[in-house]
């Protein structure tokens, strides 16, 4: 820290230490203002996530989408005031909550949204899941898949750009806060750079599906009920550990390529479903699917609630549902939902590991599994 003025700045801007973090600790905070406007500007970004082969198709017109549907899911969910408990990602809320990631009241007609597609394609692509009954085609389940990637992919994009304006969130820290605050968005844009490029080749599979090339191929696991899940998501992790607690990809080392495995939650029809997808050769994504099938039926919702919680933001719930947990039970989720948020929750190997707390039932009725490795599509009844 003993750098002169005219030094290049400790923390990496490039600019000179004078222009930079010298006497930064006397400088006025970020205000919320500011942070509501930068986190409105990053939120109302509009593009179309086809891939350009497509684009010559898109229309001016960028819609709001939902990943979980408005009216079929969340409106399954809802309160009596149409809104359901999440998850407000924003630089607004994490500044007035301290960085603690706090479910609250949201309205269905916000929720879940992401202005990532334009009208044509949001319809031409999702019209299968959207206007159609869900039962389980191949079809559906890809397009499931494909708009997670592509929430997830913007999602990431914008993560991006939020580190552009949080590098100079310590303004009236204390110089050992900074250099602490500085090294954590310095390993986060490591990681949020590495996780772009590592979606962007997932995506790129999924775009020549789309586009007629039917050498990308997923596997998909459906899950049914007769009843809509009280918690619902639509996301995508390259996961670290399994159910039984094991180490399957190590995502510190940057020169693992990841597996991935899409997930969504949702009900169409009255009824509940949870859709797992990933690529057909994936053998790690495979082995996590394994291990969820092993749980007892009777335990594969608690299940289901740890893995949502712990990976996946764009993930909301019933308040029903919510009120009738114990406070127990809620503060387990509220720690699934910190886990490796920040420096200050580190998350654990074991966080899948069955440890007795229920969350609730969700009768589960048929587990389907289409297109498996080495394993014809079979339909697992439940029900006699």
């Amino acid at each position: 820290m003993n750098l002169g003025r005219n030094d290049k700045c400790w923390c990496g801007s490039g600019l000179k230490f004078k222009r930079c973090h010298l006497n930064r600790e006397y400088e006025e905070a970020i205000s919320k203002s500011e942070a509501i406007k930068i986190s409105n500007k990053i939120a109302s970004r509009e593009c179309c996530m086809v891939p350009d082969a497509l684009t010559h198709e898109c229309t001016s017109k960028i819609i709001s989408a939902h990943t979980v549907s408005k009216s079929g899911s969340l409106g399954a969910i809802a309160d009596n005031t149409n809104h359901v408990k999440g998850l407000r990602i924003s630089l607004p809320t994490l500044i007035k909550n301290k960085g603690i990631l706090r479910p609250e009241k949201i309205g269905i007609n916000q929720a879940s949204t992401f202005k990532g597609f334009c009208s044509y394609h949001d319809n031409s692509l999702f019209s299968c899941i959207e206007d159609r009954k869900f039962i389980g085609t191949e079809p559906q389940c890809f397009a499931l898949a494909y708009r997670a990637v592509a929430k997830e992919m913007y999602a990431k994009q914008n993560s991006s750009t939020a580190n552009d304006f949080l590098k100079f969130a310590d303004k009236g820290k204390s110089k050992v806060d900074q250099l602490f605050f500085q090294n954590f968005i310095a390993d986060n844009e490591l990681g949020v750079s590495a996780a772009i490029k590592e979606l962007s080749d997932f995506k790129a599979l999924l775009d020549l599906r789309l586009i007629g090339d039917q050498s990308t191929e997923l596997s998909h696991l459906v899950i049914s009920s007769k009843v809509p899940p009280p918690v619902m998501v639509s996301s995508i992790v390259a996961p670290t550990v399994n159910f039984n607690g094991k180490l399957i990809q190590d995502l510190a080392d940057l020169k693992v390529v990841p597996d991935y495995v899409c997930f969504n939650s949702f009900s169409s029809d009255g009824k509940g479903y949870v859709v797992f997808s990933w690529l057909k050769d994936a053998k790690i994504s495979r082995n996590f699917i394994e291990t969820f099938l092993a749980i007892d039926d009777s335990r594969k919702f608690s299940a289901l609630v740890r893995f949502f919680f712990s990976v996946a933001e764009n993930t909301f719930f019933s308040p029903s549902w919510w009120d009738e947990l114990s406070k127990g039970e809620q503060s387990k989720i509220e720690d699934f939902i910190m886990a490796d948020a920040s420096p200050y929750h580190p998350g654990s190997q074991s966080i899948l590991v069955d440890d007795g707390t229920d969350f609730g039932e969700w009768g589960i009725t048929s587990i389907k599994e289409i297109n498996f490795e080495k394993r014809q599509s079979i339909c697992i009844d439940l029900i006699k």
